[in-house]
């Protein structure tokens, strides 16, 4: 019985530390990849989930972006001054998306907002 008890209590501890992931379990990478896209230095951006569960919904700041390279709308949708990321899709922990874009100088997408699911 106090076996249980002790079981118990760690699962609401462990899964109380788990819904305190939000966006700013997001991270964001990038680099210049050495191409130029009619005249414009290319950048990769990695989107990495660094968050215990998984998260969906995920928004960057695009607040002034703009690319002379084609970004696939179904990975990084620009509705206003707001990206979407994969179409509001889930990234599980430790996963990953990956896009690039050309343009006179580096841009931050910083995150915004996402919807963890713990």
């Amino acid at each position: 019985m106090l076996i249980q008890i002790i079981a118990f209590f760690f699962l609401l501890i462990g899964g109380h530390a788990q819904s305190q992931c939000s966006y700013r379990d997001i991270v964001v990478s990038q680099s210049q990849t050495g191409n130029f896209i009619q005249g414009k230095p290319q950048y990769q951006v990695v989107v990495r989930n660094n968050c215990n569960c998984g998260q969906s919904g995920i928004q960057l700041d695009c607040t002034g972006f703009a690319s002379v390279e084609e970004i696939k709308p179904s990975i990084l949708r620009r509705a206003g001054n707001v990206c979407v990321l994969i179409q509001g899709g889930t990234l599980n922990k430790g996963d990953w998306v990956q896009f690039k874009y050309a343009a006179d100088r580096q841009f931050w997408f910083n995150p915004i907002s996402s919807d963890p699911s713990c």
